[in-house]
């Protein structure tokens, strides 16, 4: 008992003194305080409350008590529900759920949140992701609304990091969760932080995922290694190793493994087109045109599209035409043969095709993907016959339903460009250990003239083109997390260098100069430069109203260069393309070689000269005439690439100079990459 006339023990100060306690981490401390409050005065549910949170990690029995004990007292707060429902386990936990449910109390519980589990499995994501934020509102501390908000925004493509990082700590043990982090990191380009999440977890979904991070970090050796180990039921692991094979140029591997992913179940023509893409992605175009072959035993419009353009990037364009007929006698709306025919050959107004395609164009029942691709087919053929007046009107349609399908941000893009320019105070200054072979890089605009550059560079005897790599972006992925996450060190940018060597000499062979013509690059050259000390970086830069034009003509892979599709929003990318690109002349002047497309065309001989010797090239004259080299031209300009340099493609602009004014306009702007 209190001394007699000591002064009365002030209780809320007490309080608050064990709360900044608790919150410190000093539970210890914040115990004593609430047992000297709850000697003086033993019903205070609050007190009892939190001391019975602090003992939840240490002491579940006496967790247990105590909340009961201030259950007792606030028998409807549902933060004591919840407090005592995190210490229960087994019969008594089942028990207070269905108390809780009787009592109309969130608990946050399993039980709770399988509503919300099945609107989200039957795709009502944004339903399912109120729900759970609603429920993770009403129980802030429990696993299950976390989780499952978490689920939600991955499914709508929304940031699903902090709900899902809160549930694997609340849960450490729970394995979906850490799938769904894992997935999550990976969508917010973190693959080694995805790696980490997965961990220990022994799951075929955990495998595939892993396996499928490799794939995406340029690694996919290491992804066949770890799939060839082990198997699951169902398609997903046999379509993964087959797919991780394809990608290191095993195309023949592939095949036999796809042969038991459609046997469990696997759609065979997709799944084969999957692999014809990435075995022509590695190199292996036996492997991807055998694969195709494989698949036409049940011949589709897709199929044969598809091979038609494996013959049109080896100039075949009579073997093309014949698969583009067949495809689109199987189909006669699919958009993509219509279009990948008139961009083979220069349209006559006696085209038989022509008719078909008017007749496609006139039906009311199209597919949006394939009326967009029909309208930029019909735009060429006009264009070939002469009539500019009539290009603009199916361009404008065809522009409009991409862009409708594929919204663009430019607020995204002027964000990521300022911070790759940023990088570079980090990266300027490290070593620079990675691989010293020779590469090439050229870059660019789309349509600026790179495949011309490319081609004209595979002429020499001493060069190996490879088209357009994606695997710079992949091989870098670890060391942009770590820019943004943390600090890079000059081992992870030297493991990016050997990364990306494996996969370009994968694919080209072990000649001795690789030339890439990854248009990304013009964004992160100062990183690839860190990466791979021995690389040239050769930038072509074209009149930007010549490359909106035939930016605007051109339908690209789904989602890429949405910027493409609005003749306002390209104006001010071409520009921001502007300032990034002349950010890297500026920081690297002895590794940026730029070509001005017009100077090359209209005097080839001086301006290849120096090219080659920007480029650390002896002078060879099979230079000057690049459509000699018969190479395979995996762009869309594999028809302009096989004829004499020339200045035909030279301000075309001006013929439809009207239409173009609001992308004239918009280059009026110039961008500043540190505000």
């Amino acid at each position: 008992m209190p001394a007699r006339n000591a002064p009365p023990v002030d209780l809320t100060a007490l309080y608050r003194d064990g709360l900044a306690a608790q919150h410190a981490g000093r539970i210890g401390d914040a115990l004593d305080i609430y047992d000297r409050i709850l000697a003086v005065k033993p019903d205070i549910p609050e007190v009892l409350f939190q001391r019975g949170r602090c003992l939840s990690g240490t002491d579940a029995q006496q967790a247990e008590v105590t909340f009961r004990a201030a259950l007792k007292l606030k028998p409807q707060e549902a933060a004591i529900w919840q407090g005592l429902h995190g210490v229960l386990r087994g019969a008594s936990r089942v028990k207070l759920e269905k108390e809780a449910q009787r009592a109309k109390v969130p608990l946050g519980s399993e039980a709770d949140v399988r509503p919300i589990l099945t609107s989200l499995k039957n795709g009502q994501a944004k339903q399912a992701e109120a729900a759970a934020a609603r429920l993770a509102h009403l129980a802030p501390a429990a696993f299950w609304p976390v989780y499952v908000l978490g689920e939600a925004r991955l499914a709508l493509g929304k940031a699903a990091i902090p709900p899902l990082e809160a549930a694997t700590t609340r849960d450490p043990a729970h394995a979906p969760a850490r799938l769904a982090l894992a997935r999550a990191y990976g969508a917010a380009a973190r693959p080694a932080k995805a790696l980490d999440a997965l961990q220990d977890l022994d799951t075929p979904d955990a495998t595939l995922l892993r396996a499928r991070l490799l794939c995406d970090t340029a690694r996919p050796e290491d992804a066949v290694a770890l799939l060839s180990k082990g198997k699951a039921t169902g398609p997903r692991w046999p379509t993964a190793l087959a797919l991780s094979l394809a990608q290191t140029g095993q195309g023949s591997k592939a095949m036999a493994v796809a042969k038991s992913a459609a046997l469990a179940g696997a759609a065979r023509a997709p799944l084969y087109r999957s692999l014809a893409a990435a075995a022509e992605e590695a190199g292996d175009i036996s492997g991807a045109e055998a694969l195709i072959d494989a698949a036409l035993t049940q011949p589709t419009a897709d199929l044969l599209t598809h091979r038609a353009q494996l013959h049109q990037s080896a100039g075949d364009f009579a073997a093309a035409e014949e698969a583009l007929q067949a495809a689109i006698n199987a189909n006669p709306t699919h958009g993509e043969a219509f279009r990948a025919y008139m961009n083979g050959r220069k349209i006559t107004p006696d085209d038989p095709l022509l008719a078909r395609l008017e007749a496609a164009l006139s039906r009311p029942d199209l597919k949006a993907p394939d009326r967009a691709a029909l309208h930029f087919a019909a735009a060429k053929a006009k264009g070939d016959q002469g009539e500019p007046a009539a290009v603009f009107p199916h361009l404008e349609v065809a522009n409009r339903l991409i862009s409708n399908t594929y919204p663009y941000g430019f607020g995204a893009d002027l964000a990521e460009v300022r911070a790759l320019a940023a990088d570079w105070a980090h990266l300027k200054d490290l070593p620079a250990t990675g691989p010293k072979d020779p590469v090439i890089f050229v870059t660019g605009l789309p349509r600026s003239g790179t495949t011309l550059i490319e081609t004209i560079l595979a002429a020499h005897p001493e060069v190996a083109a490879g088209g357009e790599m994606p695997f710079l972006g992949r091989a870098l992925a670890p060391t942009m997390e770590a820019l943004r996450h943390g600090a890079v060190s000059p081992e992870q940018l030297a493991q990016a260098g050997t990364r990306y060597l494996t996969a370009a000499r994968r694919r080209i062979g072990h000649r001795s100069i690789i030339v890439d013509k990854a248009i990304a690059t013009f964004s992160r050259i100062g990183h690839a430069a860190r990466a791979l000390p021995g690389a040239h970086f050769v930038l072509v830069k074209r009149d930007p109203r010549d490359v909106g034009l035939s930016l605007y003509r051109n339908m690209f892979p789904e989602g890429l260069h949405r910027y493409a599709y609005d003749l306002g929003a390209m104006g001010k990318y071409i520009r921001l393309h502007d300032a990034i690109t002349e950010f890297w002349q500026q920081a690297l002047p002895d590794r940026v070689h730029v070509v001005e497309y017009e100077a090359l065309t209209a005097a080839p001989e001086p301006h290849i000269r120096a090219l080659l010797q920007a480029v650390s090239l002896p002078w060879d004259s099979a230079c000057l005439a690049p459509e000699a080299t018969g190479r395979r031209i995996q762009t869309l300009s594999f028809a302009q690439a096989r004829q004499p340099i020339g200045t035909a493609a030279v301000a075309g602009w001006r013929r439809h100079e009207a239409e173009l004014e609001p992308l004239i306009d918009a280059l009026d702007v110039s961008f500043d990459l540190f505000p």
